[in-house]
């Protein structure tokens, strides 16, 4: 009887080990590839199709910050008229018959010119220069060919009094790029907490899976010797039948468990951009080697890195901007454009660049706001509420932030020493678990011991992965919230071409 018995327990366990490396090296059509956690994010930041997305979105913003500097320099254009042709009746006066007359006017009329504009941003004006060429040829009873010419032509226009749009840019535009930067780090680190769900999902389901093919293997042992004692009287007919329930029941939990994985498996696979019949076979990492998180400093991290600081900062420099824009508005306005050039109009085109005259031009606009029932003032105090708003929204995001960091440092220092008291837990389990295996084999344990034992097991091992699952959840939401890798203790940067700029 002991001889059956050993022969039993060793098939037990055999089985046991093949179905531990059948569940683990298992393929299903397509690739198989195998996956840790630090190279299942580097393809989340990389390749998936929400790193893309951000790269994408910081683009938009980059290309505007260079629309802006280009806006700065000088910006030189071509405006030409190449052709434009008239044939009107016009009204003429007739000296000799003292009366006016209609007759038949044509015209040929081309022109271009050349001109470069230079932003002065201290005080908000402009430089401009400029050089034309124009040629017209007439038709009819008065018929001429001219060119006019405006060799150059230097000038400024300014808003005296008025609100200096350049300026405010000089301010907000970095912020904004600042601002991308940071967003695009942000939300990439983000992109891998949700690597790092899907990571631990089907690492859960894959246990399960696991747990579900020992379980029913187990049942079958479990029948197996059940039928004996059966024969021998040693248990009863309800007995067995509740044994035999326990083994299709665990058929059924085998194939929830293989549908829960395929689908876990396929949801991983889409977010890294895998084909989704890739087969993943993951290698569960442990936590950091004591690592503690100092909450001042993470505090500090968050205040120099966290893009909701820079957000609430652009918020405030846009409300101030349009409080000046009000505040100015609502008084007179003052503007004033001057140049000074040289033109000539001659019949042939030699002749037009010959002794040109001074050409002269000075303009003064002057706007006074008579009677307005107080729309201008009531524009600037909302604007100036405006302000008051977004100064506080930005005492209120710097509150929420440093909270929310000072949480997930708890948190992350309290999921170590969970980390290590699950492990500690599984080891027990386990060791209980085949305790109790050896001493139901030997007649010494009954069912309810032996189930018992395997669920605390189970439980134990669902436990420790998720222990693992929230410590790294909680160490990559500190990542993100400020932007700082506690293990190379540097600033977090995924955009290559702000370190170089």
């Amino acid at each position: 009887m002991m001889i059956i018995e050993r022969k039993i327990y060793i098939r037990v366990v055999l089985a046991l080990i093949i179905l531990m490396v059948n569940g683990q090296s298992s393929i299903v059509n397509g690739q198989s590839v195998r996956l840790d956690l630090d190279r299942t994010i580097k393809l989340a930041t990389d390749s998936s199709y929400a790193a893309k997305k951000y790269q994408s979105v910081y683009d938009a913003s980059l290309f505007n910050y260079l629309s802006w500097q280009a806006s700065r320099k000088v910006q030189i254009s071509l405006e030409a008229t190449p052709l434009e042709y008239e044939r009107t009746m016009t009204r003429r006066y007739m000296s000799q018959e003292d009366v006016d007359v209609y007759r038949e006017q044509q015209m040929f009329y081309s022109q271009a010119g050349i001109q470069a504009v230079q932003p002065l941003e201290i005080l908000g004006g402009s430089f401009y220069g400029s050089t034309q060429l124009g040629y017209m040829r007439t038709f009819g009873d008065y018929s001429a060919t001219q060119f006019m010419t405006v060799p150059i032509s230097i000038g400024y226009r300014q808003e005296l009094l008025g609100f200096n749009a350049l300026k405010w840019n000089k301010k907000i535009e970095p912020l904004k790029l600042a601002l991308a930067e940071k967003t695009l780090a942000y939300n990439t680190e983000n992109a891998s907490v949700v690597a790092v769900t899907k990571f631990f999902e089907l690492a859960l389901a894959q246990d399960v899976l696991r747990m579900s093919e020992e379980y029913l293997a187990s049942c079958d042992t479990i029948y197996s010797i059940a039928e004996r004692r059966y024969r021998i009287a040693s248990i009863s007919k309800a007995e067995l039948s509740i044994l035999e329930l326990d083994k299709t029941n665990a058929r059924n939990t085998l194939a929830n468990a293989r549908i829960a994985r395929k689908k876990a498996m396929q949801e991983l696979a889409s977010y890294l951009g895998m084909d989704l019949d890739t087969n993943i076979e993951l290698i569960i990492p442990s936590a950091l080697a004591n690592i503690q998180i100092s909450a001042d400093d993470a505090i500090g991290y968050a205040r120099e890195n966290n893009p909701e600081y820079l957000n609430a900062q652009q918020q405030t420099l846009e409300a101030q901007r349009d409080a000046e824009r009000a505040r100015i508005e609502k008084n007179l306005s003052l503007s004033i454009d001057a140049s000074i050039g040289l033109n000539q109009v001659a019949d042939n085109f030699a002749d037009a660049y010959r002794r040109p005259y001074m050409q002269d031009m000075a303009t003064v606009k002057l706007s006074i706001p008579l009677k307005d029932w107080g729309k201008r003032k009531n524009a600037y105090q909302a604007a100036k509420s405006l302000v008051e708003a977004a100064e506080q929204s930005a005492l209120e995001t710097a509150r929420v932030t440093e909270l929310d960091v000072l949480n997930s440092v708890n948190e992350f220092n309290e999921r170590q020493a969970i980390v290590e008291t699950s492990r500690q837990a599984l080891t027990i389990a386990e060791d209980a678990y085949t305790t109790t295996m050896q001493r139901f084999i030997r007649a010494q344990a009954n069912v309810n011991d032996l189930s018992l034992a395997q669920n605390h097991w189970q439980t134990a091992r669902q436990n420790q992965i998720s222990s693992l699952q929230n410590y790294w959840l909680a160490y990559y939401h500190l990542r993100s919230i400020t932007l700082y890798d506690f293990q190379k203790h540097e600033v977090i940067r995924h955009n290559p071409q702000s370190a170089g700029r």
